[in-house]
């Protein structure tokens, strides 16, 4: 084969193939291999990648499960100061707390009126009292998700469409948990099972957050994990 000689095209072949025309690539294909433009489209990639990956974080609630201290709450309710704010707690305005997302309404149920508030740094708690003169309600608010397998000796009911789990007995206080919206809340009270249904039904709705709403807690959320990094 080396010693065969390399064969010539026709001269017709080559007269043809000069006549075609030149073929053009489809505009999307030149403007695909543009490098300014492959450049932005990578940027406008990785830009939706963040973006998508912000709205699943934003959407995720707070998955820390909680079980609140049912029996320290339980002793404080009979404490020698049962209108005061447990000592180990500082005293935090319920305004602060309020603007800074955590329930604290000014009264529950009609009856029941705010006198005190405070916050536990340590455990992240916030406590809430209310009183009508007679009875006396303390909420309790902890960022998680309450662990339903450390619920003995509690009962599921439902109070005006909310799902709580309840625990009482003949001499000690009422006890009422449950968690909405990556919040845990814990009730400690004496009031009437009725005037009980009404303040918790007072209690923030859960609320799905806006798209924009999901995408900035998300990017809030990794920030603070690439600052922990």
């Amino acid at each position: 084969m080396s010693t065969v000689a390399t064969p010539a095209p026709p001269s017709e072949l080559l007269a043809r193939l000069q006549a075609l025309p030149p073929v053009e690539d489809p505009w999307w294909v030149r403007l695909r291999r543009a490098a300014p433009v492959t450049v932005a489209v990578a940027l406008a990639g990785a830009s939706f990648t963040v973006v998508a990956v912000a709205y699943l974080v934003g959407g995720a609630g707070r998955t820390d499960l909680v079980r609140p201290g049912f029996e320290e709450y339980a002793a404080e309710f009979f404490g020698p100061t049962p209108t005061a704010v447990t000592a180990s707690f500082v005293s935090v305005p319920p305004e602060q707390l309020d603007a800074q997302g955590w329930p604290c309404h000014e009264s529950l149920a009609g009856d029941l009126r705010r006198t005190a508030a405070g916050y536990d740094q340590v455990d992240g708690v916030v406590t809430v009292t209310y009183t009508d003169g007679t009875h006396r309600l303390t909420l309790y608010e902890q960022p998680g998700r309450l662990d339903r397998s450390r619920l003995d000796g509690f009962e599921r009911r439902t109070f005006d469409d909310t799902s709580v789990w309840v625990r009482g007995s003949g001499t000690g206080p009422l006890v009422v948990t449950w968690d909405r919206d990556g919040i845990v809340y814990t009730v400690v009270t004496d009031v009437a099972p009725g005037l009980l249904a009404r303040a918790v039904s007072e209690l923030p709705e859960h609320e799905d957050p806006s798209t924009w709403e999901r995408i900035g807690t998300g990017l809030d959320r990794m920030t603070d994990w690439v600052a922990a990094a």
